[in-house]
């Protein structure tokens, strides 16, 4: 059975996601294909198992206004469609598992049907639910109450034309079934992504005595630009070194922001860090890791992979008190008093002077992802039972599509 598992937002290389989902259902006996794009193709081969087939293609500029989004998502969304015909072509297509942003994948069915002869079944991966994420960040004003508008009737002709959904989260479940979304079989297969094992460094301080490690998206859900205001209310700030390793939107004006308050010498700006064993050295180097976002109705909703990644390296975590938040690590994590920087700042500064603290909410931590939140003891078995229950048996066998040449790649 070909599964084409396709992702238009983000670089194969750095999304985990699709990438663990591939490399899950392939190990049990799935054809699986990974379709998108990417700036660094040798490298995705390097790190994607043999067995998963990739069919990349170069990524969109990024754009950073709200038009400029929605031409890089077209030119996405071109370079998936022709990538599927391809495929489609040369194997057939049973399964097209989209994961979202965009919402738009449910298009390619008919597509695929007039190329191959039959509609593929349609799975709907919601990583993250694209119109509050829309309206928080570009907010209310016409036009973009058109496009949050489109954006939801997106979504919805997702659902309606899914044969099952995958969340990424409990909540994301509760909310498409209290708003009437949910037409078919769903599983909440959450993000349970471990760091690598490696060595703690003494340069990522670069001769400070307190070392913070912000890793992830600089989006303006983030929240970053919280963080560089709580750092400068820090009673230790002249001698913290703060890593931020990540890019994104609000990178450029979080920046701007530290030269704003006199604080820029103490923030150490990575960009993407495409080494997964130089994220975990800095994660576990770190006296503390914050996840600094505010309560907003997007991440209300959004269980955020930084958290997960953190406590897997078993790392003294600060945060703000959001419900995911609470429902993700419980007790394991510092939290702060309130959603001021102030409150952030104490609860930093808290973690920095408590060295017992910060280690027994570090061990805390890691023997809570260790048991409860990683990928191949949460997510897998979830996905691939929802995956057999769904799939297994209904459409054309593995053997068959070997016939057709399902082992060539597609470039």
């Amino acid at each position: 059975m070909q599964v084409a598992l396709v992702t238009q937002n983000a670089d194969l290389e750095l999304d985990l996601r699709p990438r663990a989902e591939a490399e899950a259902l392939s190990r049990v006996g799935f054809d699986v294909t990974l379709v998108g794009g990417t700036r660094n193709p040798a490298r995705l081969r390097e790190i994607t198992p043999a067995e998963v087939r990739i069919a990349w293609y170069p990524m969109p500029d990024e754009a950073g206004s709200a038009v400029g989004q929605m031409r890089e998502q077209a030119v996405a969304f071109t370079r998936t469609a022709r990538t599927l015909i391809r495929l489609a072509r040369r194997t057939g297509v049973d399964v097209i598992h989209a994961s979202n942003p965009p919402d738009n994948a449910w298009l390619l069915i008919p597509l695929l049907r007039g190329v191959q002869g039959r509609a593929p079944r349609f799975v709907f991966d919601q990583h993250d639910v694209a119109p509050v994420l829309i309206a928080e960040k570009y907010g209310s004003a016409f036009p973009m109450r058109a496009l949050a508008a489109a954006a939801r009737s997106l979504e919805r002709r997702s659902f309606v034309a899914a044969d099952l959904v995958v969340f990424a989260n409990a909540e994301y479940e509760r909310r498409a079934a209290d708003e009437g979304l949910l037409r078919s079989d769903c599983v909440v297969a959450p993000n349970g992504w471990s760091l690598p094992d490696a060595p703690t460094r003494s340069d990522w301080r670069d001769g400070a005595t307190h070392l913070i490690a912000y890793v992830g998206a600089i989006n303006e859900q983030d929240c970053l630009d919280h963080l560089v205001e709580a750092i400068a209310l820090l009673p230790e700030r002249d001698d913290v070194r703060v890593c931020v390793a990540g890019d994104g939107a609000a990178r450029l004006p979080a920046e701007r922001l530290t030269h704003e308050l006199g604080i820029a010498g103490s923030f150490r700006w990575l960009g993407w860090v495409r080494d997964r064993r130089e994220i975990a050295s800095l994660v576990r180097s770190a006296d503390v890791c914050v996840a600094p976002e505010l309560d907003s109705p997007f991440n209300r909703l959004a269980s955020f992979v930084k958290l997960v990644e953190y406590m897997s390296a078993g790392a003294a975590t600060v945060a703000h008190r959001l419900a995911q938040n609470e429902r993700l690590c419980a007790d394991t994590v510092a939290y702060a008093d309130d959603m001021s920087d102030v409150g952030l700042a104490l609860a930093i500064s808290r973690v920095l002077a408590d060295r017992g603290q910060a280690e027994e909410l570090g061990a805390a931590a890691r023997e809570r992802f260790q048991s409860r939140l990683q990928w191949s003891t949460a997510g897998e078995p979830a996905l691939v039972a929802a995956y057999t229950g769904a799939f297994r048996g209904s459409v054309h066998s593995r053997d068959h599509l070997a016939l057709n040449g399902a082992g060539q790649a597609v470039a």
